[in-house]
């Protein structure tokens, strides 16, 4: 069996770039939605027709439900990939896994039973 380095050694090989592209996809999600809004609000500023823009807008949308099931899958990747490191006895802070992709609630940090929570904050504030 390889020693600590080397494992982490791998780990940061798979990890430094499926996180980079984890980042990558989270940004191209973002200016795709600032295009489709701006396409929206260019479209009334310009007083066009309302179906102006809308064969684009709606392609924009085809790119946005592709690129989920993409976000969807490397989250997938991550989760497994994750497995193997744990399975090798690497800490996830090793190779940068600061806890973006949580396996378990994190009080605070994962949402979690919202529905339940926002019931009793409602509760309280009556």
């Amino acid at each position: 069996m390889a020693n600590l380095n080397t494992k982490i050694g791998v780990a940061q090989a798979v990890g430094f770039p499926l996180m980079k592209a984890e980042q990558l996809l989270d940004q191209a999600f973002v200016l795709l939605a600032q295009a489709q809004a701006a396409a929206v609000e260019g479209r009334r500023t310009a007083r066009l027709p309302l179906h102006a823009g809308h064969d684009s807008i709606e392609q924009v949308i085809v790119a946005q439900q592709a690129l989920m099931a993409t976000r969807k899958a490397v989250h997938t990747a991550h989760y497994g990939f994750r497995d193997i490191a744990d399975s090798m006895n690497v800490p996830a802070r090793a190779y940068g896994d600061h806890g973006d992709t949580p396996r378990e609630e994190v009080p605070g940090l994962t949402p979690s039973r919202t529905a339940g929570h926002l019931t009793a904050v409602a509760a309280n504030a009556a």
